[in-house]
């Protein structure tokens, strides 16, 4: 393996890819899940700003295609553009090569469109005329016509898992880090661009892999810094003096960072190409921007703090370090304690943990503390990294009982005498830290719901106040998609007992859902358990046969009209779970703040997580219930990445104790 290859990794398998989307696709049938966002929303936004300043205007549709799509959240994202630009038809191409990324993305954009009008702003945003395909296909080997040519190709983590790659192309024995940029070189037509962000390689190896002689490539000098802009292309007019056709170095994107499978010395760069006519000869000078060796960052020393959202559906694992932001990630089954017990969900938090260490960038330290003064090496069941902070919330771990009990089985691991273990809707205070609010209130609506209040003290610690909910499906979930679904059988089974049933519509959905003739069938069809199954994952799937019925109530609420024993499910849901957030808001404005002060609901953020409430439709009839009962939120932010905003949140409180406290 020469040094400008990465070692292989899993993650550069197709196996691998197979079975994420697999999961990610079951997820989304289950609560409207849409998956993990490679890099984050902020990732897609700023490759999407990008766009929007770069593409020139054009009547017929431009071409754009996204190589490795997954979800499509990227692609998606031009279905909109800002309302000053106005409408932009686009001709949209996602190829990937794993069957259920496409049959995912086809989900998610069918979801979207038919939310698309009644979510947008229209002073901010107008609706795009696209045409979208999903592919299926192999990118390296397919053989692509002389017309398929796009107008921006987009690369948003593809290069980074193919680089980890250890299969042979053809039979020349190339390796797919090697043709992959010759592939990009022929997809993008002249004029157009070739926009790629990469975690595993920094902005001077990007440019090197894609100037390299033979390929056409070069780019461009502009100016860099640590903390580079967009910026605009130079020299344009005297480059297309010359008849060769090559890429020119465009412009770079500042990023916080993130890495998996990686190498020291990455970090999440943004890099544009223009396939412009040019041969200017490359310059190397390039200084590295944000480089890292050894865990040092511009000369600093560079933390490693990790989040853990042991959820009801998956476990979510976040890195961040203390200069560069997220760094890695991993995902894993459910961690719900109450559900699948102490054991394994200990055992699902430490293997994904040890899959999120294993994505770190190789220079990151081997070596743990330890509570002895000692060292635990790579081997055991203990982190092979330290964390300077860490935080974990577990759904169904409320007790001060089972919150000691998992503390003293994750603190060994950690290398710590003991460890905080608190509810999983607990990260969702790491958005207040992060959007500076003193004080707000955390919902979480998915397979189950918890709203938990919380106060910022002078640390920086996010301290619980107040809590409601989280007692699981069957004493309470209000809200959740378990909920909604059973708000929609109740009424449903009312509506056929009263003899006042509307045969179609929500009704023969919930009957189609359960496979029954009549709607009075569906109660035993409820409580019905698989024997083939064993126990706890019998019951889990009767839970989740309940909680999955919140897609179709959603889309019977969404249709025009709306389907009224839909509109009376998300009342009933919405209402019940308005009904434990109201109270506990009149309870906390009571108490003053740490340090004397009062309470204003203007300062206050509602902060939102989990598949339900992360819909646009759902969260505006509970926004609706919760003015009705006089409580109105200064902020409101919805959270599809809670371990992520953990983890951030978990540098911003230790920036706060460097600084000397006080209120973030």
């Amino acid at each position: 393996m020469s040094d400008d290859e990465l070692p292989p990794s899993k993650l550069g398998t197709k196996e691998h890819w197979d079975m994420v989307y697999e999961r990610e696709v079951r997820v989304f049938e289950d609560v409207g899940d849409e998956g993990e966002v490679w890099f984050g929303e902020t990732a897609v936004s700023k490759m999407r700003k990008w766009a929007v300043k770069h593409l020139p205007p054009s009547i017929t549709p431009i071409r754009i295609l996204e190589c490795g799509s997954g979800n499509g959240t990227l692609l998606l994202s031009f279905l909109t553009s800002p309302a000053e630009k106005g409408p932009q038809p686009f001709h949209l191409t996602g190829i990937d090569y794993c069957d259920s990324a496409a049959v995912l993305a086809r989900s998610i954009e069918q979801t979207r469109r038919e939310t698309l009008e009644e979510e947008i702003d229209e002073d901010e945003e107008v609706i795009n005329p696209c045409e979208v395909e999903w592919r299926v296909e192999d990118l390296l080997r397919k053989e692509f016509g002389q017309e398929e040519k796009w107008d921006l190709v987009m690369d948003k983590g593809t290069f980074d898992a193919l680089c980890l790659s250890d299969e042979p192309v053809d039979e020349s024995g190339r390796l797919p880090s090697q043709v992959y940029p010759e592939r990009m070189s022929k997809l993008v037509k002249e004029g157009g661009f070739f926009l790629i962000t990469s975690c595993n390689f920094t902005e001077e190896e990007i440019k090197k892999k894609y100037t390299k002689d033979g390929l056409g490539f070069q780019y461009q000098q502009v100016e860099s810094s640590a903390n580079l802009s967009v910026l605009p292309l130079l020299l344009l007019a005297q480059l297309l003096l010359s008849i060769a056709f090559h890429a020119v170095y465009s412009s770079s994107v500042p990023h916080p960072s993130f890495a998996f499978g990686g190498k020291a010395g990455t970090t999440v760069c943004t890099v544009a190409f223009q396939k412009v006519a040019g041969t200017p000869q490359p310059d190397t000078a390039m200084p590295k921007v944000n480089g890292i060796t050894n865990g040092i960052t511009n000369g600093l020393n560079d933390d490693l703090f990790v989040c853990i959202d042991g959820g009801g559906t998956k476990t979510d694992v976040a890195i961040a370090s203390s200069s560069k932001g997220i760094v890695a990630r991993a995902a894993g089954g459910t961690g719900n304690m109450a559900e699948v017990g102490l054991e394994t969900a200990y055992e699902t938090i430490v293997n994904t943990v040890l899959e999120a260490v294993s994505k770190l960038p190789e220079g990151n330290p081997t070596r743990v503390k330890t509570v002895n003064g000692g060292t635990v090496t790579n081997g055991s069941s203990h982190s092979t990294v330290w964390f300077e902070d860490v935080w974990i919330g577990i759904s169904g771990c409320d007790t001060l009982l089972d919150q000691r009990r998992m503390s003293d089985r994750l603190a060994p691991f950690f290398g710590r005498q003991s460890v905080s273990i608190l509810n999983d809707a607990h990260l969702l205070g790491g958005a207040l830290l992060t959007n500076h609010c003193p004080w707000g209130v955390a919902v979480i609506a998915g397979t189950g719901s918890v709203v938990v209040a919380f106060e910022i003290r002078g640390n920086g610690e996010v301290v619980q106040v107040a809590r409601r909910g989280g007692m699981g499906y069957l004493l309470g979930d209000e809200g959740s998609a378990y909920d909604l679904g059973r708000c929609a059988i109740r009424n449903a089974v009312d509506d056929y007992d009263a003899g006042e049933e509307v045969k179609g519509g929500l009704a023969k959905k919930i009957r189609d859902h359960f496979e029954v003739a009549e709607t009075g069938e569906v109660i035993g069809k409820v409580y019905e358990l698989d024997t083939t199954l064993a126990v706890i994952d019998a019951m889990n799937e009767r839970k989740l046969r309940v909680a999955s019925l919140s897609r179709p109530i959603l889309e019977s609420f969404m249709s025009s009209p709306p389907d009224p024993l839909a509109v009376r499910a998300m009342r009933d849901a919405t209402g019940g779970l308005a009904r434990s957030i109201a109270p506990l808001v009149s309870q906390i404005l009571r108490k003053p703040m740490d340090g004397g002060k009062e309470r204003r609901m203007e300062e206050a953020g509602l902060v939102m997580g989990g598949g339900v409430i992360r819909q646009a439709a759902y969260r505006e009839v509970l926004i609706k219930e919760l003015k009705g009962l006089g409580v109105e939120f200064g902020k409101m932010e919805v959270l599809s990445d809670v371990a992520g905003e953990g983890a951030l949140g978990l540098v911003e409180k230790a920036k706060g104790r460097m600084n000397g406290g006080g209120h973030l």
